[in-house]
């Protein structure tokens, strides 16, 4: 259920985002949860410390991990109605800088939030890419609705899309997401990568390096996989 709360402020981060089991899930790292998790946590902590009010859009599940934060239900059938719900819903609260960020960056920092409600001030869009040709932020002014047309989200093409929707936009340093075991690596490489962080991908990348166990063919049961179908995260 949506809780609607005057805001005491124009400003929010909006934290787009689904439990980390879920989360494990739809990327296909089962084991990833703790990962996944620690992501989330950090990137609530980062948004309360912003000084913006915070909105946690989730699916159904459990409430959010901090008290800080609004909660909105995702309404939706796809990735794109999930998203543009969610910030029409928050626009009616009566926020007009709105930053949107994943649960899966586990880089995001508090600084990264403040630069971009500062280039609101300037510019109608603000773009914070990922290495893969996605966005692990999404700030906007006034009407989104042009920027979110035609976007091919879960592709390379996210950043380009909404750079050229947008016209001008500021765009910050790029962040890496998770969206699988490529994106380990690379999070295994980022410079001065803290302890916590570096030992849940060693753990995570060390497990992968196991061949998986066989599987006897003793069922002709079809069921499809339920990690098959990937509803695409924020960021792309």
């Amino acid at each position: 259920m949506r809780m609607p709360v005057p805001p005491s402020r124009s400003r929010c981060v909006l934290v787009f985002t689904r439990t980390p089991l879920l989360e494990a899930r739809a990327k296909r790292i089962p084991a990833a949860r703790a990962l996944f998790a620690c992501a989330r946590a950090r990137v609530l902590a980062a948004a309360v410390s912003s000084g913006a009010d915070v909105v946690l859009a989730a699916p159904r599940g459990p409430a959010p991990e901090r008290s800080e934060a609004t909660r909105l239900l995702q309404r939706g059938s796809t990735f794109a109605e999930r998203l543009a719900n969610a910030l029409a819903d928050v626009r009616a609260l009566g926020y007009q800088q709105i930053v949107v960020v994943p649960g899966d960056v586990p880089a995001l920092e508090r600084r990264h939030l403040r630069a971009a409600f500062a280039r609101l001030r300037a510019c109608r869009t603000v773009l914070g890419p990922s290495p893969d040709g996605g966005v692990y932020l999404l700030g906007v002014r006034g009407d989104f609705e042009p920027i979110l047309a035609g976007v091919p989200w879960c592709t390379a093409h996210v950043f380009k899309t909404l750079l050229a929707n947008a016209g001008r936009a500021a765009v910050l340093p790029a962040l890496a997401d998770v969206d699988g075991h490529a994106h380990l690596r690379a999070l295994r490489s980022v410079p001065k990568l803290d302890a916590e962080l570096a030992f849940l991908v060693a753990a995570l990348l060390a497990r992968a390096a196991w061949p998986p166990p066989a599987v006897s063919a003793v069922s002709s049961d079809s069921h499809s996989s339920p990690f098959a179908s990937r509803p695409p995260p924020l960021v792309a």
